[in-house]
C-alpha cells in the first residue's frame, strides 16, 4: 500500500491504495487540500492512516511507543445556514447586519431572544447579547422592510395586480392586557389570554409582502378597509384585484371597495342571502353547468349605482363533506337528548319549547339546510369578460395566505409572544415576516430537487467550518458537502 497524489485545478487529493495487475486500486480516500498548510496536515493524516492500515489484523512484536498525534478540531460552527438562507435574504434586498443573523436564526432555531443569543454564539460563531437583540427590535423600520419585500415580489411578478388578505390571532403568555394586547375571539383557542390581530397580504404565489397588526379585541372584518387603504396609499397599483374570505364580507366593506374603485373577489355567505336571491340558484342545474353567474345592481354610499356579480360554484366532494358534517352533528345532538344531559351550546337543528326545553330535532331546518350542500358563493365586481371559473380559481388561492400563517405559527413559532412594548412586538413580527419571505423563496427554488425546507435545514446544519490543530500546525477546514448539500448549493448558488 502507498499514498498517491491526484491533482485538480483547485486542489490536491491524497488517496491510499495498492497496485493490482499494474492498476491503482483505491483503498481509502483521505481528503483534499488547497494550501501548503492544509497539505502538510493532510500528509501527516495520510501517513497515520497508512500505518494503521498496514498493521490491521497483525500482531505487533513490540508496542508502538511513538503514538502519532491526533488532529483536533476547534472553534467549529455552522456555515451552511448563512451561505444558503443568507444568500436568499441578500437577493431580496434586506439590509446587511444583525437582522440577517436574526432572520437566519429564526428559520433554523425559532426560540426566545435569550436562546437565540446563545445559539448564534455556540453554533453559528456570532456573538450578540440578548440586550443588543432587544434594543435592535426597538429600531426596526416596518415601512422600510415591507417596501423592500413589496419591491421584490412586484419585480418577480412584473407588478402586483392580484392580492390576498386574511387575518389571524397571536396570543401572549400573560394575564395582563393593555390598549394593544386585549382579549377577543382567538383562532388559537386561547380566549382567556390577551392577543393581537395580524392582517397579512400575499401575492398570487403566496409570497408575503406587507402586514399590519391591531388590538386583540378588533373584529376581523373591521381590519379590512384599514389594511387595504393603507396598502393602496403606500403603493401604486394598476387594476388591482383584492381577494378575501367571507369573514371580511359586509355591505360596508363592499361599499368601501366600490367607493375606492377597487376590484374584488370576496366569499359570499350563501345561507345568509335572501330567499329571493337563492331561489334561482336552487333551480339551477349544476350537473349541466357547474356554476351559476348573475348580476345585481347596488347603490353605494355616494348614491351611484354599480353592478356586482354573484357566482355560485358546486362541488360533489364538498356536498358529501357538508352532508357528512351535518349527520355527525345531528347524531351527537340525538345522543345528548337521549342522555338528558344539559346542552352547553344551542343548535339551529333543535326544537325548543317553553323555557328552552328541547323537544327534538327540527327536520324542516335540516331539509332546508341540505339545499346548500356543495355550494359556495363569491361576490365580485369584475366584468363578464372575466370568466366565472377564472374568478373561482383566483379565490381558491386564499389557501396560500393560510399556509403562510401556518408557516409563521409552526415553523417560525411566531406564537406565543412574550413581549410587552409595542416596539418589541413590531420588531418580533418583522423578523418573522422577513423570515417567512426568505423561506417562501427557498421553498420555490428547492422545489425541483424535492428537498423540503425542513430537510434542507437538517442537511445544512452539518455544513460548517473549524480550525484544525495538528501539533504546532493550525489551519481552517471546511466540512465536505454531502450529495444532498451539493444539490442545494447548485440549486441556490449555481455551483
Amino acid at each position: 500500500m502507498y499514498i498517491r497524489k491526484a491533482k485538480s485545478k483547485k486542489a490536491t487529493w491524497l488517496q491510499i491504495g495498492k497496485k493490482e495487475k499494474g492498476k491503482f486500486v483505491l483503498i481509502k480516500h483521505i481528503g483534499s487540500a488547497s494550501t501548503p498548510t492544509q497539505m502538510e496536515i493532510l500528509q501527516l493524516k495520510a501517513k497515520e492512516e497508512l500505518n494503521h492500515l498496514k498493521f490491521t489484523n497483525q500482531m505487533a512484536l513490540f508496542a508502538n511507543l511513538n503514538t502519532p498525534n491526533r488532529a483536533k478540531l476547534t472553534n467549529w460552527h455552522i456555515t451552511g445556514f448563512h451561505q444558503i438562507f443568507g444568500c436568499i435574504y441578500d437577493s431580496i434586498g434586506f439590509p446587511v447586519g444583525l437582522l440577517r443573523d436574526l432572520v437566519v436564526a429564526r428559520i433554523v432555531y425559532p426560540k426566545s431572544k435569550l436562546a437565540t443569543s446563545r445559539y448564534l454564539d455556540q453554533y453559528l460563531g456570532i456573538s450578540v447579547s440578548e440586550d443588543k437583540i432587544y434594543r435592535f427590535l426597538d429600531i426596526l423600520n416596518k415601512n422600510e422592510l415591507t417596501k423592500i419585500a413589496f419591491d421584490f415580489v412586484s419585480k418577480k411578478n412584473n407588478g402586483v395586480a392580484l392580492i390576498f388578505y386574511d387575518v389571524t390571532t397571536l396570543y401572549f403568555e400573560s394575564d395582563k392586557d393593555d390598549e394593544l394586547r386585549a382579549k377577543g375571539f382567538s383562532k388559537d383557542h386561547k380566549n382567556d389570554l390577551p392577543q393581537i390581530l395580524i392582517g397579512l397580504f400575499v401575492d398570487r404565489d403566496g409570497y408575503p409582502f406587507d402586514f399590519d397588526f391591531y388590538q386583540g379585541s378588533t373584529f376581523e372584518g373591521h381590519t379590512f378597509p384599514k389594511a387595504v387603504r393603507a396598502l393602496t396609499t403606500k403603493y401604486q397599483f394598476e387594476n388591482l384585484v383584492v381577494v378575501a374570505d367571507a369573514g371580511m364580507l359586509s355591505e360596508k366593506n363592499i361599499n368601501f371597495l366600490e367607493t375606492e374603485n377597487l376590484n374584488y373577489i370576496v366569499g359570499a355567505r350563501l345561507k345568509g342571502l335572501s330567499e329571493t336571491i337563492k331561489k334561482p340558484i336552487f333551480l339551477h342545474d349544476f350537473t349541466r353547468i357547474s356554476f351559476f353567474d348573475t348580476v345585481y345592481k347596488i347603490k353605494i354610499e355616494s348614491g351611484e349605482t354599480r353592478h356586482k356579480r354573484l357566482i355560485i360554484d358546486y362541488s360533489v366532494k364538498r356536498a358529501r363533506k357538508d352532508n357528512s358534517n351535518r349527520e355527525k352533528l345531528i347524531k351527537k345532538l340525538k345522543e345528548k337528548i337521549n342522555s338528558k344531559k344539559p346542552l352547553v351550546r344551542k343548535s339551529k337543528y333543535l326544537i325548543l319549547e317553553n323555557q328552552g326545553t328541547i323537544a327534538g330535532i327540527d327536520t324542516k331546518k335540516v331539509e332546508l339546510d341540505k339545499r346548500h350542500d356543495g355550494l359556495k358563493g363569491y361576490w365580485t365586481n369584475l366584468k363578464p369578460k372575466n370568466k366565472p371559473l377564472q374568478i373561482i380559481d383566483q379565490y381558491h388561492n386564499l389557501w396560500k395566505v393560510e399556509k403562510a400563517f401556518r408557516m409563521s405559527k409552526s415553523d417560525l413559532q411566531e406564537r406565543p409572544i412574550f413581549h410587552r412594548k409595542s416596539t418589541r412586538i413590531n420588531g418580533h413580527l418583522l423578523i418573522c415576516f422577513c423570515s417567512l419571505l426568505v423561506m417562501k423563496e427557498v421553498e420555490r427554488m428547492l422545489e425541483p430537487t424535492k428537498i423540503s425546507l425542513i430537510k434542507a435545514i437538517q442537511i445544512l446544519g452539518k455544513v460548517g467550518q473549524g480550525e484544525v490543530v495538528f501539533g504546532k500546525l493550525k489551519t481552517i477546514i471546511d466540512s465536505e458537502l454531502s450529495d444532498e448539500a451539493k444539490t442545494i448549493y447548485r440549486q441556490i448558488l449555481g455551483h
